[in-house]
């Protein structure tokens, strides 16, 4: 009498075919998922970017820009300056940069910024936005031509209002 010392290939092939069929199931709803992820992490990094503008501004009594960046494949240094808009001084927001009174927003993934959204920010000595008439609204896309989206209200006082889900 023999004793069973493992699994057949039969049995193996069997597992595999099975794992296979599951994954297959599950990869679209794994890439919605990254996709709702970048959404979020960059809706949070626009919110934490405006806040801490805003601080800085009443901070240093001073005015803080933030400027909205077009999406950028590589983060590195040169490539976010090209993505600033053309007409931001590049040698300028350097400097601001290193003073800390202007911040730069990179969306994440896919993300970007819907184009009619405005290009930049300042905040004034006493927090609020400079040169607003209304509610200034940021709306960010999932993607190009994506469905899903996010919208944050900033008040002329400078407080940001509540991060409403939208369709691009």
């Amino acid at each position: 009498m023999r004793t069973n010392r493992g699994f057949t290939l039969i049995e193996l092939m069997v597992t595999i075919a099975v794992l296979a069929i599951i994954a297959m199931m599950a990869a679209p709803s794994f890439g919605d998922m990254m996709t709702e992820q970048n959404l979020n992490k960059s809706t949070r990094d626009l919110t934490i970017s405006l806040n801490e503008a805003r601080s800085q501004a009443v901070t240093t009594r001073s005015l803080v820009q933030v400027y909205f960046a077009d999406d950028v494949s590589d983060k590195y240094e040169e490539d976010i300056f090209k993505a600033l808009p053309s007409d931001a001084d590049v040698d300028k927001v350097k400097d601001k940069l290193s003073q800390r009174t202007a911040f730069i927003w990179i969306p994440s993934g896919s993300a970007q910024l819907k184009s009619g959204s405005p290009r930049s920010i300042t905040f004034d000595i006493t927090g609020v936005v400079s040169g607003a008439n209304a509610d200034t609204k940021f709306e960010i896309c999932e993607k190009s031509g994506g469905k899903k989206s996010r919208i944050i209200s900033i008040s002329r006082m400078g407080t940001i209002q509540q991060i409403i889900e939208g369709i691009c």
